[in-house]
């Protein structure tokens, strides 16, 4: 039993060690390369705002809204709403406020099925050069489209914005989530800016050129849309490029409760796809003839297989525990120092996150109260995963905002 335990223990500490050094690893890159926004530029695309919705009447009029707000030429945007399979006044208001609205009827629901069929007929109308896709439930920032069409004069092809939380100070688990972006979609992609490597797609605050729609057809209709399509870019040799000055706001849910298919959603999703793509992804890296391209692939097999950060750091508190306990009834101490360290490791991670992004003075109170919680309730969503629950696409309940 012994030597079993030491053997789970040496396979335990070499997978934890693997993925805390590659959060280290991001860690330092995006704390040695963040840089400032550049000057002001004259705004020179022309983008298409598609918005994806499904029964949005709630919250689609506070997003259609901050349109007058947007500072960028009123002749180079256009706001287009996806009506999916809406049996709510989501079409209505959007014609109310001026948009143009394209309305869907299809069996087949979903966010990557509303894309498949709506992108490839604006891509066709040639009117605009890029698409910024945004959730219904985002808030507009001025200043989006200005950032976005900067990365675009220099040359990017697929972009991704910031995607914050807009309202951190509502619940413990709003304030918590703000952390929990800070670090999967501020910190990371920032690091992989750094890297040279893609940043990724987090399906919201996406902007892809008509050039690369040319190229890769949008036909990604998972659960993980996103990220199915970002994998696509890097098999085909695009990268994303993370612009962190452009931020998206998205209303969170309040209650873990009221989460919960979203979270089934975005694990099982995410197991699924990297079940399906490792393999690919490693294949390709060991291909690739441009050692830029081999890292992105290796990068992207790496963020994929990356265990939820609450489960990492909740495994690693577990083995120091048992540690500690078998110290305090006269056992050595020394197999405490590889898990303290690890676990050292995950808090620089965290701290170096929550700073550059800047979350609220809450949100450090909740990751501490709360993380542990957050952490359980990761765990159980998984082993659901495991034995078969559900996670097919489910809408959203929303809150008005």
């Amino acid at each position: 039993m012994p030597v079993m335990m030491d053997a789970l223990e040496s396979v335990s500490l070499a997978v934890a060690a693997l993925y805390t050094g590659y959060l280290v690893l991001l860690s330092v890159a995006a704390l040695a390369g963040r840089r400032a926004a550049g000057g002001h530029r004259r705004p020179r695309h022309r983008f298409a705002i598609v918005v994806p919705a499904h029964d949005e009447a709630t919250v689609l009029p506070k997003l259609l809204d901050g349109l007058s707000g947007v500072d960028y030429p009123e002749e180079l945007r256009e706001m287009v709403v996806i009506a999916d399979n809406c049996r709510d006044a989501t079409a209505a208001i959007g014609r109310e406020r001026g948009v143009r609205v394209l309305e869907r009827t299809d069996p087949r629901r979903g966010k990557g099925h509303a894309l498949s069929w709506a992108l490839p007929q604006l891509v066709g109308e040639a009117r605009h050069e890029a698409f910024v896709i945004l959730d219904a439930d985002s808030v507009l920032t001025p200043d989006l489209l200005t950032h976005l069409d900067a990365a675009l004069q220099d040359g990017v092809l697929a972009a991704q914005a910031y995607c914050t939380v807009g309202n951190p100070e509502t619940s413990w688990r709003t304030s918590l989530m703000a952390g929990d972006l800070a670090l999967v979609h501020y910190l990371r992609p920032l690091g992989r800016l750094a890297l040279r490597t893609s940043a990724g797609l987090q399906g919201n605050g996406m902007c892809l050129t008509r050039r690369v729609l040319d190229a890769v057809p949008w036909d990604a209709v998972s659960i993980t849309e996103d990220q199915e399509y970002h994998l696509r870019l890097v098999r085909s040799g695009i990268k994303v490029q993370f612009v962190p000055d452009a931020a998206v706001p998205t209303i969170m849910q309040v209650t873990m409760r009221a989460a919960r298919a979203q979270e089934l959603r975005w694990e099982g999703g995410r197991f699924r796809l990297a079940r399906r793509q490792v393999g690919t992804l490693l294949a390709a890296a060991w291909r690739r003839p441009s050692w830029s391209m081999a890292c992105t692939c290796l990068d992207a097999a790496l963020d994929l297989t990356t265990p939820p950060f609450a489960i990492l750091a909740l495994f690693t508190t577990a083995w120091i525990g048992l540690h500690a306990l078998r110290w305090a009834v006269g056992g050595s101490g020394s197999a405490l120092l590889p898990w303290a360290a690890l676990l050292l490791g995950q808090a620089f991670y965290v701290l170096i996150g929550c700073v550059l992004a800047g979350v609220p003075a809450r949100t450090y109170a909740a990751l501490a109260l709360y993380g542990p919680v957050y952490a359980l309730a990761k765990v159980w969503y998984c082993a659901q995963i495991a034995f078969g629950v559900s996670h097919e696409w489910i809408p959203t309940a929303r809150r008005s905002v």
